[in-house]
Protein backbone atom coordinates (compact mmCIF):
# COMPACT_ATOMS: atom_id res chain seq x y z
CA UNK A 1 0.00 0.00 0.00
CA UNK A 2 1.34 3.33 -1.31
CA UNK A 3 1.11 6.25 1.23
CA UNK A 4 0.48 10.31 -0.14
CA UNK A 5 2.18 12.63 2.20
CA UNK A 6 1.99 16.59 1.46
CA UNK A 7 3.09 16.47 -2.27
CA UNK A 8 0.80 16.15 -5.90
CA UNK A 9 -0.02 12.71 -6.49
CA UNK A 10 -0.45 11.53 -10.53
CA UNK A 11 -2.37 8.34 -11.01
CA UNK A 12 -2.30 6.17 -13.89
CA UNK A 13 -6.35 6.04 -13.65
CA UNK A 14 -7.48 8.25 -16.52
CA UNK A 15 -9.98 6.40 -18.88
CA UNK A 16 -11.48 4.61 -16.10
CA UNK A 17 -15.42 4.77 -15.83
CA UNK A 18 -16.99 5.56 -12.68
CA UNK A 19 -18.42 3.10 -11.32
CA UNK A 20 -18.89 3.01 -7.41
CA UNK A 21 -19.20 6.22 -5.88
CA UNK A 22 -16.98 7.05 -2.62
CA UNK A 23 -18.55 4.95 0.38
CA UNK A 24 -19.13 7.67 2.80
CA UNK A 25 -18.61 11.68 2.12
CA UNK A 26 -16.41 13.62 4.45
CA UNK A 27 -15.10 16.29 2.21
CA UNK A 28 -15.24 19.98 2.70
CA UNK A 29 -16.11 22.52 0.95
CA UNK A 30 -13.01 24.35 -0.92
CA UNK A 31 -11.39 26.72 1.38
CA UNK A 32 -8.66 28.97 0.29
CA UNK A 33 -7.38 29.88 3.65
CA UNK A 34 -6.71 26.32 4.28
CA UNK A 35 -4.07 24.01 3.13
CA UNK A 36 -6.07 21.19 1.26
CA UNK A 37 -5.66 17.93 -0.67
CA UNK A 38 -8.26 18.25 -4.05
CA UNK A 39 -9.22 14.29 -5.51
CA UNK A 40 -10.78 14.74 -9.01
CA UNK A 41 -12.92 12.19 -10.12
CA UNK A 42 -13.83 10.62 -13.29
CA UNK A 43 -17.36 12.15 -13.52
CA UNK A 44 -15.75 15.47 -13.26
CA UNK A 45 -16.29 15.91 -9.93
CA UNK A 46 -13.95 17.33 -7.24
CA UNK A 47 -13.55 16.05 -3.56
CA UNK A 48 -11.35 18.63 -1.13
CA UNK A 49 -10.11 17.52 2.43
CA UNK A 50 -8.12 19.98 4.92
CA UNK A 51 -4.94 18.47 5.01
CA UNK A 52 -4.79 19.33 8.62
CA UNK A 53 -7.96 16.72 9.42
CA UNK A 54 -6.62 13.92 7.31
CA UNK A 55 -4.36 10.76 8.57
CA UNK A 56 -3.22 9.57 5.14
CA UNK A 57 -4.34 9.07 1.74
CA UNK A 58 -3.95 5.26 0.80
CA UNK A 59 -3.62 4.14 -2.80
CA UNK A 60 -4.26 0.26 -3.47
CA UNK A 61 -4.67 -0.56 -7.23
CA UNK A 62 -7.59 1.14 -8.36
CA UNK A 63 -8.96 2.18 -5.11
CA UNK A 64 -7.83 5.55 -2.92
CA UNK A 65 -8.89 5.93 0.58
CA UNK A 66 -8.75 9.16 2.58
CA UNK A 67 -8.42 8.38 6.39
CA UNK A 68 -9.57 10.81 8.62
CA UNK A 69 -10.61 11.01 12.51
CA UNK A 70 -14.19 12.28 11.02
CA UNK A 71 -14.42 8.70 9.48
CA UNK A 72 -12.98 7.07 5.39
CA UNK A 73 -13.83 7.92 2.55
CA UNK A 74 -13.47 5.46 -0.37
CA UNK A 75 -13.38 5.76 -4.07
CA UNK A 76 -13.42 2.76 -6.11
CA UNK A 77 -12.23 3.37 -9.66
CA UNK A 78 -12.72 6.44 -9.68
CA UNK A 79 -9.66 8.71 -9.03
CA UNK A 80 -7.93 10.19 -11.57
CA UNK A 81 -6.18 13.27 -10.39
CA UNK A 82 -5.20 13.85 -6.20
CA UNK A 83 -3.27 17.42 -5.65
CA UNK A 84 -2.18 19.41 -2.57
CA UNK A 85 -3.63 23.42 -2.71
CA UNK A 86 -1.63 25.81 0.03
CA UNK A 87 -3.73 28.16 1.77
CA UNK A 88 -3.50 31.75 0.58
CA UNK A 89 -1.53 33.85 2.63
CA UNK A 90 -3.32 35.83 5.07
CA UNK A 91 -3.68 39.31 3.79
CA UNK A 92 -2.87 41.97 6.64
CA UNK A 93 -4.69 44.81 6.97
CA UNK A 94 -2.72 47.91 5.33
CA UNK A 95 -2.43 51.42 7.18
CA UNK A 96 -0.02 54.36 6.43
CA UNK A 97 2.38 53.12 8.90
CA UNK A 98 2.72 49.70 7.22
CA UNK A 99 3.37 51.97 3.96
CA UNK A 100 5.54 54.38 4.82
CA UNK A 101 9.06 53.68 3.28
CA UNK A 102 10.25 52.39 -0.05
CA UNK A 103 9.23 49.06 -1.87
CA UNK A 104 10.32 48.34 -5.08
CA UNK A 105 10.46 45.52 -8.03
CA UNK A 106 13.55 43.17 -7.91
CA UNK A 107 14.96 41.01 -10.21
CA UNK A 108 15.69 43.90 -12.78
CA UNK A 109 19.64 43.48 -12.79
CA UNK A 110 20.08 40.16 -13.60
CA UNK A 111 17.32 40.78 -16.26
CA UNK A 112 18.39 43.89 -18.01
CA UNK A 113 14.94 45.76 -17.28
CA UNK A 114 14.11 48.79 -15.56
CA UNK A 115 13.67 49.41 -12.27
CA UNK A 116 10.73 50.30 -10.63
CA UNK A 117 9.89 51.77 -7.08
CA UNK A 118 7.54 53.39 -4.62
CA UNK A 119 8.59 56.07 -1.78
CA UNK A 120 5.62 56.49 0.95
CA UNK A 121 5.33 59.25 3.38
CA UNK A 122 2.79 60.12 5.55
CA UNK A 123 0.58 61.75 2.63
CA UNK A 124 2.22 61.50 -0.81
CA UNK A 125 3.64 58.68 -2.98
CA UNK A 126 6.67 59.02 -5.62
CA UNK A 127 6.56 56.62 -7.92
CA UNK A 128 10.46 56.01 -9.30
CA UNK A 129 11.05 54.70 -12.86
CA UNK A 130 14.93 53.92 -13.54
CA UNK A 131 15.09 52.82 -17.34
CA UNK A 132 17.82 50.30 -18.40
CA UNK A 133 19.30 53.16 -20.97
CA UNK A 134 18.25 56.74 -20.15
CA UNK A 135 17.16 59.28 -16.79
CA UNK A 136 15.80 58.14 -13.58
CA UNK A 137 12.19 59.43 -13.64
CA UNK A 138 10.11 60.43 -10.51
CA UNK A 139 6.55 61.72 -9.60
CA UNK A 140 5.20 62.92 -6.29
CA UNK A 141 1.68 62.42 -5.94
CA UNK A 142 -0.86 62.86 -2.77
CA UNK A 143 -2.61 60.03 -2.15
CA UNK A 144 -5.24 58.43 0.67
CA UNK A 145 -5.49 55.47 2.58
CA UNK A 146 -8.84 54.10 3.44
CA UNK A 147 -10.62 50.67 4.12
CA UNK A 148 -7.76 49.27 2.05
CA UNK A 149 -8.09 51.17 -0.70
CA UNK A 150 -5.44 53.04 -1.72
CA UNK A 151 -6.18 56.41 -4.23
CA UNK A 152 -3.85 58.40 -6.10
CA UNK A 153 -4.35 61.54 -7.00
CA UNK A 154 -3.12 62.40 -9.93
CA UNK A 155 -2.48 66.47 -10.71
CA UNK A 156 -3.95 68.19 -14.10
CA UNK A 157 -1.06 68.94 -16.69
CA UNK A 158 -1.46 70.65 -19.65
CA UNK A 159 -2.43 67.24 -21.24
CA UNK A 160 -4.96 65.91 -19.18
CA UNK A 161 -6.99 66.97 -16.38
CA UNK A 162 -6.73 65.97 -13.00
CA UNK A 163 -7.43 62.75 -12.12
CA UNK A 164 -7.55 59.63 -9.65
CA UNK A 165 -6.84 55.78 -9.70
CA UNK A 166 -7.71 53.17 -6.98
CA UNK A 167 -6.26 50.01 -5.87
CA UNK A 168 -7.18 47.44 -3.25
CA UNK A 169 -4.12 46.59 -1.22
CA UNK A 170 -3.15 44.12 0.93
CA UNK A 171 0.25 42.74 2.75
CA UNK A 172 1.54 39.49 2.29
CA UNK A 173 4.46 37.42 4.08
CA UNK A 174 4.59 39.24 7.31
CA UNK A 175 4.13 42.56 5.35
CA UNK A 176 6.81 42.10 3.29
CA UNK A 177 4.99 42.14 0.19
CA UNK A 178 2.67 44.62 -0.80
CA UNK A 179 -0.03 43.36 -3.14
CA UNK A 180 -2.20 45.56 -5.41
CA UNK A 181 -5.49 44.74 -7.48
CA UNK A 182 -7.25 46.94 -9.59
CA UNK A 183 -9.02 47.11 -12.96
CA UNK A 184 -8.47 50.64 -15.37
CA UNK A 185 -10.43 52.18 -16.64
CA UNK A 186 -9.13 52.59 -20.07
CA UNK A 187 -9.02 48.32 -20.21
CA UNK A 188 -11.96 46.92 -22.26
CA UNK A 189 -12.51 43.98 -20.16
CA UNK A 190 -14.44 40.87 -20.99
CA UNK A 191 -13.52 38.84 -18.13
CA UNK A 192 -13.30 40.99 -15.11
CA UNK A 193 -9.68 40.14 -14.72
CA UNK A 194 -8.36 42.23 -12.72
CA UNK A 195 -4.36 43.50 -12.95
CA UNK A 196 -2.10 42.73 -10.26
CA UNK A 197 1.36 44.25 -8.51
CA UNK A 198 3.32 43.03 -6.26
CA UNK A 199 6.29 45.07 -4.63
CA UNK A 200 9.06 43.93 -2.25
CA UNK A 201 9.43 45.99 0.71
CA UNK A 202 13.36 47.95 0.73
CA UNK A 203 15.25 45.61 3.46
CA UNK A 204 13.02 42.50 3.88
CA UNK A 205 12.86 39.71 2.36
CA UNK A 206 9.45 37.37 1.82
CA UNK A 207 9.68 33.87 3.30
CA UNK A 208 9.17 31.91 0.10
CA UNK A 209 10.83 28.64 1.91
CA UNK A 210 7.83 26.56 1.97
CA UNK A 211 5.91 27.29 -1.64
CA UNK A 212 5.32 25.23 -3.86
CA UNK A 213 5.59 25.98 -7.30
CA UNK A 214 4.72 22.75 -9.26
CA UNK A 215 2.45 22.98 -11.59
CA UNK A 216 1.06 24.73 -14.78
CA UNK A 217 0.73 28.24 -14.54
CA UNK A 218 -0.89 30.82 -16.79
CA UNK A 219 -1.16 34.54 -17.01
CA UNK A 220 -4.04 35.94 -19.59
CA UNK A 221 -3.86 39.15 -21.62
CA UNK A 222 -5.47 42.08 -19.64
CA UNK A 223 -8.63 41.81 -21.29
CA UNK A 224 -9.26 38.11 -21.69
CA UNK A 225 -8.91 34.36 -20.73
CA UNK A 226 -8.94 33.23 -24.34
CA UNK A 227 -5.34 34.11 -24.87
CA UNK A 228 -2.57 33.70 -22.88
CA UNK A 229 0.54 35.92 -22.56
CA UNK A 230 3.36 33.70 -20.92
CA UNK A 231 2.79 30.15 -18.98
CA UNK A 232 5.32 29.07 -16.23
CA UNK A 233 5.74 24.96 -15.86
CA UNK A 234 7.28 23.71 -13.26
CA UNK A 235 7.95 20.27 -11.95
CA UNK A 236 10.72 19.32 -9.80
CA UNK A 237 13.59 21.15 -10.05
CA UNK A 238 12.76 21.78 -13.87
CA UNK A 239 10.84 24.43 -15.20
CA UNK A 240 9.82 25.40 -18.98
CA UNK A 241 8.69 28.96 -19.73
CA UNK A 242 6.59 29.83 -22.42
CA UNK A 243 6.08 33.57 -24.15
CA UNK A 244 3.23 33.63 -26.30
CA UNK A 245 4.16 37.26 -28.07
CA UNK A 246 7.50 35.83 -29.10
CA UNK A 247 6.46 31.78 -29.69
CA UNK A 248 8.99 31.02 -28.00
CA UNK A 249 10.13 28.31 -24.89
CA UNK A 250 12.86 27.85 -23.00
CA UNK A 251 13.54 24.74 -20.82
CA UNK A 252 15.95 24.38 -18.28
CA UNK A 253 16.45 24.52 -14.26
CA UNK A 254 15.89 27.09 -12.00
CA UNK A 255 16.76 28.51 -8.28
CA UNK A 256 13.50 30.01 -6.51
CA UNK A 257 14.82 32.11 -3.62
CA UNK A 258 12.82 35.14 -1.55
CA UNK A 259 10.44 35.89 -4.29
CA UNK A 260 12.57 35.81 -7.32
CA UNK A 261 12.76 32.89 -10.07
CA UNK A 262 16.31 32.51 -11.25
CA UNK A 263 15.42 30.53 -14.75
CA UNK A 264 18.81 28.94 -16.34
CA UNK A 265 17.71 27.74 -19.80
CA UNK A 266 19.56 24.68 -21.38
CA UNK A 267 17.31 24.23 -24.29
CA UNK A 268 15.95 26.92 -26.76
CA UNK A 269 12.67 26.51 -28.77
CA UNK A 270 10.28 28.59 -31.82
CA UNK A 271 6.89 27.49 -32.75
CA UNK A 272 6.46 26.41 -35.95
CA UNK A 273 3.74 25.11 -37.93
CA UNK A 274 4.51 23.17 -41.08
CA UNK A 275 1.31 24.27 -42.83
CA UNK A 276 -0.18 28.18 -42.91
CA UNK A 277 1.83 30.02 -40.44
CA UNK A 278 5.32 28.89 -40.63
CA UNK A 279 7.48 30.09 -38.02
CA UNK A 280 6.42 31.89 -34.71
CA UNK A 281 3.48 30.23 -34.66
CA UNK A 282 1.73 29.43 -31.24
CA UNK A 283 -1.71 28.57 -30.02
CA UNK A 284 -2.74 31.60 -28.10
CA UNK A 285 -5.20 29.97 -25.86
CA UNK A 286 -2.79 26.54 -24.97
CA UNK A 287 0.57 27.78 -25.48
CA UNK A 288 1.16 24.75 -27.55
CA UNK A 289 2.68 24.69 -30.93
CA UNK A 290 2.15 21.74 -33.54
CA UNK A 291 6.71 21.87 -33.82
CA UNK A 292 8.93 23.04 -31.33
CA UNK A 293 12.18 24.27 -33.54
CA UNK A 294 15.70 23.98 -31.76
CA UNK A 295 17.19 27.37 -31.81
CA UNK A 296 19.39 29.54 -29.04
CA UNK A 297 21.42 30.33 -26.89
CA UNK A 298 19.40 31.84 -24.59
CA UNK A 299 20.57 34.15 -21.57
CA UNK A 300 19.23 33.41 -17.79
CA UNK A 301 15.71 35.43 -16.70
CA UNK A 302 14.89 36.37 -13.66
CA UNK A 303 11.62 37.84 -12.31
CA UNK A 304 9.64 38.39 -9.07
CA UNK A 305 7.25 35.19 -8.66
CA UNK A 306 5.06 35.25 -5.40
CA UNK A 307 2.44 32.48 -5.11
CA UNK A 308 -0.75 33.04 -3.21
CA UNK A 309 -2.89 30.15 -3.03
CA UNK A 310 -3.86 29.35 -6.95
CA UNK A 311 -3.14 32.23 -7.65
CA UNK A 312 0.77 34.14 -8.39
CA UNK A 313 2.27 37.42 -9.34
CA UNK A 314 5.10 38.64 -10.34
CA UNK A 315 6.82 41.66 -13.26
CA UNK A 316 8.35 40.58 -16.37
CA UNK A 317 9.32 42.57 -19.51
CA UNK A 318 8.90 45.79 -17.16
CA UNK A 319 4.94 44.76 -16.91
CA UNK A 320 3.01 43.01 -13.53
CA UNK A 321 1.55 39.75 -14.04
CA UNK A 322 -0.92 37.92 -12.74
CA UNK A 323 -0.36 33.90 -12.78
CA UNK A 324 -3.42 31.46 -12.91
CA UNK A 325 -2.38 27.95 -11.31
CA UNK A 326 -4.20 25.27 -14.13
Amino acid sequence: MKKIGFISAMLFLFGMSSQVMAQNDHSVAKDNQKNQAQLTLSNGDVKYYNTEDVQSIDIKDKQVRVAQAAGNDVFDNQVTDISFFKAQASAAEVTKADLIGLWEVRGHEESGEDYFALQFTEDKVTIIEQPQYGDRQELTIPYTLENGVLTYMYPATEWSEAYTESKNVSLLYDKSVLLMKYIPDYFDIKDDIEMAEIWYKEGKNPDTSKDKLDGKWFCYHRDSREEVNNGLIIKGDKAEFIIGAWSTRMVGTYIYENGVLYLHPTEYYIGRDEGMWGYGYIDPATLESPVWYPTGPEFPETFMFIVNGDEAYGWYANQPRRYYRQ
